[in-house]
C-alpha cells in the first residue's frame, strides 16, 4: 500500500528541519508528539486513546517512568489489542544515535525481555529499529545484537507497505505480526525467561546452600532446605516491590555497604513483616501461625549474599516490575524438582528428587492448558452470579507445586469482579463496597472495592484482592518449598500493578497490612494419605523423619469450614504422575482407594481424591496422560465417573504439551451437578459425542478417544473380517548380541566382539540393521555376525533362515509399517528388525504381507497401536505385530479364493519390480520400475479396500489421514 499523506508530510517536515531535530535541546516529549505519534497513527493506532476506552482496552498504554536500574525507564509505548501487550516502543530524542548507541537498546531488550515479548521497538523518527527481545540482553552486548530490521525516516516512504504490513493495528489483528516473528526471529541461541530465570535460582541455590551448611553445622537437611528456599523467595520478593514502586529502589542493594550483610538483611525482613503481613516474613507466634525462629537465628557470609544480591541489580537481564509472576512459577516448578542434601562432611549437594527421575523430569503445565481448565471450571461457576455469590465459591489445587493453576483461578476471578464491580458503578454512579462476610450484614465501614488509579482506569483495591484470595483460593502440596512458592507467586499477584502510592492511600485508609496470611489456604501436607495411615500400625515402626516425609493430611479437619459447606466447588491441576510409593503407603493406597488396579498410578489417586473433595454442584478438571481412558488400570476410575454419569469432556492433547518431555495428555472436565447423557470427545483434528449408552457397551469402559463415528465403523468392518497375526503365526525379538547382565565383559561389548566385515567362519551369517529393511526389498551393510550360543540372547535359529517376513521397528516418516519378504537366505538382526513366521498353511506369507504394509493397516495401526500410535518415537514391536488384523479367508469362497491369489500376485510382483530396480543401472529404466512400482502398489491398496468393502468415502477417510 502507497504510504498515506500524512507519512510523506512528516518526513519532509524531518529532513526540512533535521539540524534543529538533531540539537539536544529538542527534547523526547517533542519528537513523540510531533512525529512518532501521527506516525503510529498512520498505522491504525489510537495513540492518544480518542475512543476513549478504559486503560484495559486502550491500543497504546503510555507507561509511567518508573525507578529501574541505570536510570532506565519504562518504555513510553505499550501496543496492546485485546488488553494484551503486543509489543513495546522506546522513544529517544533524535540527538541519540540509535544505531550505534548500546545503552537505549539493552534498556529496551532488559525490559521487553522481562515482559516476555517476542519483538520490541526503538525510535526517534529519524531511526526505527525492530528487535529479537528473547535473546537475553547482556551489558556488554553492542547495539547490533537482536536487531532484526532497521530503517532511516527518508525510507518511510518507499519501505510504507514492509512496514505497515507487519506493524499496523490491522497487520496484527490479521497474524501478519506472529508470521513476521516465526519466518526472521533467530532462534538459534535464543534463551527462553523462565529457562534462564531457572539457571539463575539454581545458581543462588547451590551458593546459598553450600555457604549455610558450612557456617551453620548444626542444620538438618530439611533445615537447610528451607532456610535456602525462604531466602531466596524474600530476596526475590523484596526486589520484585523496589522495581514495583513499593519497597524504596535499592534497598538491598545497600548491603554491599559495610559488613553484617546478614544482620542487616534481617532488619529488612522484620520491617516487612510490619508491612505485608504474609507468612513469608513471620517472627512472632502471636500472628496465628508458627513463626520462623531458624533462619534469624543462623549465619551467611557477607560475600555470598552480596554475590546473589549483586545479580539482582542492574545490568542483570530481568526488569523486575515486568517480569510476570508467571513466568517466576515456571521457573520455580522445574527448581522445585531438586532439593539439597548433605554429605558425610556437611557439605551440600543438589540432587534430582527420585520421583523427578522416575516420571522423567518436572512438567510445568503451559499457560493455554490452565486458562482452558480456569475457564471450564472457575469460568462455569462466575456465571450469573453476585459478588457475595462468588465469595461463596471455594477453588482447590490437592498438588499445588509452585502455584500455576490457582494463579490462574486467582486472576480470572480478579478479571470477573472488577468488571462486575466496574459495571456496577456505571449503572449507580456510587463505589461498591467489598461484599460482607457469610453472616454480616453490609456496613458504611465496608472497604471499597475499586478505585482509581490515576490513569483514568478503575483498579481492584488491595483490601478486595486480599478478600478475594482468602475467600476463594485454596491449595495443599507435600513438598514445603512448594507451598511457599506458591505463596509467594499469589503474594506477588497481589502486588502486581500496585505502588508505593496506591498501597499508602488504601493501607493507610483501611489500616491494614499489604498482604494476608495465607496460612490457612494454602498447607503442607499428602493430599493422598489420611491421619488414618497410622491405625493398627506400631508407632515405633514410624520415626520423627518417615512421619514427616509421609506428613499425613487430615482434609476436613484442616478445611472445617469448606467441609461444612458441603466441599470444594473447583478441584483443578496437575497431579504428579509419577510418585513414589513405599510398601506400607502401597497398603493404605490398596485399602483407600477404589481407582487402584493391578499397578500404582499417583494421578489416578488424585483424581480419586479430587473427585471426593468436590461438593455435589462442583466441577474437577485436571491435565493427565491420557492412559486411564483405555488401559485396564484405568478401569476402576473409569467407572466411579461412569456411575455418576459425571464425566463431560475429554480433550486430547497429544504428545508435545510438555517442553522437554514425550507425554501423551488430556484435559477432563466432571460436574456433579447433573446426570449427563454423553461425553464430549475432542481430538487434534475432530470431536464427537459418547452417548453413556454406548459406553456402556465397550469392554472395561474403555474410551477410545481416537475412534469417532465414521472411523469406528471402518475399524468394526476390520476387526469383525479378521484374524490376527498372532492367530496363524509367531513372532519374536531380535538378537541381544551383548549384555553385562548376561556376564559379557565390557572389552566384548565395547568391540562388539562377534561382529566382522568379513565372513569369519562357518558361524556366521550376514547381519541387518533396521535401515536394511524398507517395504518389499532390503538391502545389507556388508557386516557380518557370529551366531552361537556365545550371544546375549541368540533366540531360536528358525526366526533367521527360511520363508519369513521381516518388520522394521521404526516406521519412517510416512509412518507406514516397513517390512520385506525373505525367502531361504540366513539373514541376522537385533531388536530393530521382528522376524514373523507362518504357522497357519492356508495363508502364504506373500498374502499377510500385503494387507500388513497396506495403507489401511497402516491407518488402523496408528489409531490402535499402542507403540505405532505415538506421535514421538513411533514403534512396532513383537507385541503390535501379532496383533495386526488380516482379512480372513473362505477358501471354499471362489470370490475370496481370487481374492486372495491376485493380492498374492500383486506382491510378488512388487517383490520382483524391487529387484529389478536394485539391479538397474540406466536412469531410464529406473524411472520406468519405480513407475511400475508405484502403480503395483495403488492395485494393491485398492484391493485391500475391496477385500474389507470399504465404501468410497471410507476410502476418504483413510487416505486423508496418511
Amino acid at each position: 500500500m502507497p504510504a498515506p499523506d500524512i507519512i510523506h508530510q512528516l518526513v519532509d517536515k524531518f529532513q526540512y528541519n533535521l539540524h534543529e531535530y538533531k540539537n539536544p535541546k529538542y527534547l523526547e516529549t517533542q519528537v513523540r508528539v510531533e512525529f512518532i505519534n501521527p506516525f503510529w497513527e498512520a498505522l491504525g493506532w489510537d495513540v492518544n486513546n480518542r475512543a476513549g476506552w478504559a486503560m484495559s482496552y486502550r491500543d497504546v498504554v503510555h507507561e509511567d517512568q518508573i525507578r529501574v536500574g541505570g536510570g532506565a525507564k519504562a518504555p513510553d509505548y505499550s501496543f496492546r489489542v485485546g488488553g494484551r501487550r503486543i509489543f513495546f516502543l522506546e522513544a529517544k530524542k533524535p540527538s541519540v544515535d540509535l544505531k550505534s548507541n548500546p545503552e537505549p537498546a539493552f534498556q529496551l531488550r532488559r525490559y521487553a525481555y522481562s515482559a516476555k515479548l517476542p519483538i520490541s521497538l526503538l525510535s526517534d523518527f529519524e531511526e526505527l529499529s525492530i528487535y529479537d527481545t528473547r535473546l537475553k540482553p547482556a551489558i556488554s552486548d553492542k547495539s547490533h545484537v537482536g536487531r532484526m530490521t532497521y530503517y532511516t525516516f527518508n525510507e518511510y516512504v518507499e519501505k510504507w507497505d514492509e512496514i505497515a504490513g507487519t506493524f499496523s493495528k490491522e497487520s496484527v489483528q490479521r497474524g501478519a505480526f506472529d508470521r513476521f516473528i516465526d519466518d526472521n526471529t533467530k532462534k538459534k541461541g535464543s534463551a527462553e525467561l523462565d529457562r534462564d530465570f531457572l539457571n539463575s535460582l539454581d545458581e543462588w541455590r547451590i551458593l546459598l546452600a553450600r555457604n549455610i551448611a558450612l557456617r551453620n553445622p548444626d542444620l538438618s537437611e530439611r533445615e537447610l532446605n528451607f532456610a535456602v528456599q525462604k531466602t531466596i523467595d524474600r530476596l526475590i520478593f523484596l526486589r520484585m516491590a523496589e522495581d514495583r514502586g513499593i519497597e524504596t529502589y535499592g534497598t538491598l542493594q545497600a548491603l554491599f555497604n559495610g559488613a553484617n550483610s546478614y544482620k542487616r538483611l534481617l532488619e529488612i525482613y522484620y520491617r516487612a513483616d510490619e508491612r505485608y503481613n504474609s507468612g513469608l516474613f513471620h517472627f512472632d507466634d502471636k500472628d496465628g501461625d508458627y513463626a520462623d525462629v531458624l533462619t534469624p537465628a543462623m549465619q551467611i557470609d557477607d560475600k555470598a549474599l552480596k554475590e546473589i544480591v549483586k545479580n539482582l541489580y542492574y545490568p542483570c537481564p530481568y526488569e523486575f516490575s515486568e517480569l510476570p509472576v508467571e513466568v517466576l512459577g515456571n521457573a520455580y516448578e522445574q527448581f522445585l524438582g531438586k532439593r539439597i542434601s548433605l554429605t558425610g562432611g556437611h557439605h551440600a549437594k543438589i540432587e534430582e528428587k527420585p520421583e523427578v527421575r522416575k516420571a522423567g523430569g518436572v512438567y510445568y503445565t503451559p499457560q493455554y492448558i490452565v486458562d482452558y481448565i480456569v475457564e471450564h471450571t472457575v469460568g462455569a461457576l462466575l456465571q450469573d452470579k453476585t459478588p457475595k455469590q462468588v465469595g461463596e465459591l471455594r477453588i482447590l489445587d490437592p498438588a499445588c507445586g509452585s502455584g500455576s493453576f490457582l494463579l490462574g483461578a486467582y486472576q480470572r476471578l480478579l478479571d470477573w469482579h472488577l468488571h462486575a464491580y466496574v459495571a456496577e458503578q456505571e449503572r449507580t454512579g456510587v463505589l461498591p463496597a467489598s461484599p460482607p462476610a457469610a453472616g454480616q450484614r453490609a456496613r458504611k465501614s465496608d472497604p471499597q472495592a475499586i478505585f482509581e488509579d490515576g490513569h483514568g482506569a478503575w483498579a481492584l483495591t488491595t483490601a478486595e484482592k486480599k478478600r478475594i484470595l482468602l475467600n476463594n483460593i485454596y491449595g495443599v502440596d507435600i513438598d514445603a518449598n512448594a507451598v511457599e512458592v506458591t505463596k509467594l507467586s499469589l503474594l506477588l499477584k497481589v502486588l502486581e500493578h500496585e505502588n508505593s502510592e496506591t498501597l499508602h492511600q488504601q493501607l493507610g485508609l483501611w489500616h491494614e497490612r499489604a498482604l494476608p496470611n495465607l496460612a490457612g489456604n494454602i498447607k503442607c501436607g499428602n493430599s493422598l494419605i489420611g491421619p488414618d495411615y497410622y491405625d493398627n500400625q506400631q508407632g515405633a515402626l514410624f520415626d520423627e523423619e518417615e512421619m514427616l516425609r509421609v506428613n499425613v493430611f487430615d482434609w476436613k479437619k484442616e478445611f472445617a469450614d469448606v467441609f461444612a459447606q458441603g466441599g470444594f466447588d473447583a478441584v483443578i491441576g496437575n497431579p504428579p504422575y509419577g510418585a513414589l510409593f513405599t510398601s506400607i503407603e502401597k497398603l493404605y493406597i490398596k485399602g483407600h482407594f477404589k481407582s487402584y488396579k493391578n499397578r500404582f498410578d499417583s494421578y489416578l489417586y488424585f483424581m480419586e481424591i479430587g473427585y471426593k473433595l468436590v461438593n455435589s454442584a462442583g466441577y474437577m478438571s485436571y491435565i493427565t496422560p491420557e492412559l486411564w481412558l483405555r488401559l485396564e488400570n484405568g478401569e476402576n476410575i473409569r467407572e466411579i465417573y461412569f456411575n455418576d454419569n459425571s464425566l463431560v469432556e475429554v480433550l486430547v492433547h497429544g504428545e508435545n504439551v510438555f517442553a522437554d518431555a514425550v507425554v501423551n495428555t488430556c484435559t477432563f472436565l466432571v460436574s456433579k451437578s447433573k446426570k449427563n447423557e454423553s461425553v464430549e470427545i475432542k481430538g487434534k483434528e475432530s470431536s464427537f459425542l459418547f452417548t453413556y449408552a454406548q459406553w456402556q457397551r465397550t469392554s472395561g469402559l474403555k474410551i477410545d478417544y481416537r475412534l469417532n463415528p465414521s472411523t469406528k465403523l471402518i475399524i468394526d468392518k476390520i476387526r469383525n473380517t479378521s484374524i490376527r497375526l498372532m492367530d496363524c503365526g509367531k513372532a519374536t525379538q531380535g538378537i541381544t548380541p551383548y549384555d553385562k547382565y548376561r556376564g559379557q565383559s565390557e572389552k566384548i561389548i565395547k568391540s562388539r566382539a562377534f561382529h566382522f566385515d568379513h565372513k569369519k567362519d562357518d558361524t556366521c551369517g550376514k547381519w541387518l540393521a533396521g535401515k536394511d529393511i524398507a517395504r518389499y526389498f532390503n538391502t545389507w551393510s556388508g557386516e557380518w555376525l557370529s551366531y552361537g550360543e556365545w550371544l546375549a540372547a541368540p533366540r531360536s535359529p528358525e526366526y533367521f533362515k527360511g520363508s519369513r517376513l521381516l518388520f522394521r521397528e521404526i516406521p519412517g516418516k510416512e509412518k507406514r509399517i516397513q517390512a520385506t519378504y525373505i525367502e531361504e537366505e540366513t539373514f541376522y538382526h537385533g531388536h530393530s528388525i521382528t522376524p514373523y513366521l507362518i504357522t497357519d498353511e492356508n495363508y502364504l506369507l506373500h498374502y499377510v504381507l500385503g494387507i500388513a504394509i497396506s495403507r489401511l493397516i497402516s491407518w488402523y495401526g496408528q489409531l490402535l497401536l499402542p507403540n505405532f500410535g505415538k506421535d514421538v518415537f513411533p514403534k512396532l514391536n513383537p507385541k503390535d505385530i501379532l496383533e495386526l488384523p488380516i482379512r480372513k479367508i473362505d477358501f471354499t469362497n471362489p470370490a475370496e479364493k481370487s481374492q486372495h491369489d491376485r493380492l498374492v500376485a500383486l506382491v510378488q510382483q512388487m517383490l520382483d519390480l524391487h529387484k529389478s530396480l536394485a539391479a538397474a543401472r540406466d536412469p531410464r529404466t529406473r524411472e520406468q520400475l519405480q513407475r511400475q512400482i508405484e502403480a503395483t502398489d495403488k492395485q494393491i491398496d485398492r484391493l485391500v479396500y475391496e477385500l474389507y468393502e470399504l465404501s468410497e468415502e471410507e476410502i476418504k477417510i483413510v487416505e486423508a489421514a496418511l
